[in-house]
């Protein structure tokens, strides 16, 4: 049976550096992993890997060190996968894009065609967290769908994203 690798802050931070990550992603990914903790620290009654959400935020665009692009969620997964990180890490990558992306929107922008939901309170919470960071500026989820709307116009993909990072706001406040 393979041994569960154990990966903490310092080597996230370790990995971020030797993948050349650009200071303006590095600085994005430490304030993601600030806010994830925030999220993660106001929920009680359920247990979290703190760990994971940390580290996960932290390396959750690591493939932008390939590319810039809807793909870097991908990227990252592949990253990770190929030097034997753990699949949960693998996922909070692969699921942070938007609200996350089914099948039929990830086709639409060109990724392999399969589901890209964050499924479990930490893939959630990481995503969330991203979506509270505009770069290095924390803004309100409204905030950060209107610079995508400016940018991209309201396109069923954007409004259909902004619906589900609503719905996963909704029941991690739920916990509250």
């Amino acid at each position: 049976m393979k041994e569960k690798m154990i990966i903490d802050r310092k080597h996230a931070i370790v990995l971020m550096r030797i993948f050349k990550l650009p200071f303006s992603v590095k600085y994005h990914s430490h304030a993601v992993a600030k806010i994830a903790l925030s999220i993660a620290s106001k929920i009680k009654e359920t247990e979290l890997d703190l760990n994971l959400i940390e580290v996960g935020a932290l390396l959750h665009d690591i493939g932008r060190s390939q590319t810039h692009g809807f793909n870097h969620g991908i990227e990252g997964g592949k990253i990770l996968k190929k030097y034997g990180y753990p699949n949960e890490l693998v996922r909070i990558c692969e699921t942070h894009i938007l609200g996350g992306l089914d099948k039929v929107d990830a086709k639409k922008v060109g990724l392999p065609e399969k589901d890209y939901l964050p499924l479990t309170l930490e893939e959630k919470i990481v995503c969330l967290a991203d979506k509270y960071m505009k770069g290095t500026k924390e803004v309100t989820i409204e905030e950060r769908f209107r610079t995508w709307f400016l940018k991209y116009g309201r396109t069923e993909l954007l409004l259909k994203s902004r619906r589900r990072i609503k719905k996963i706001k909704e029941e991690i406040e739920m916990l509250y």
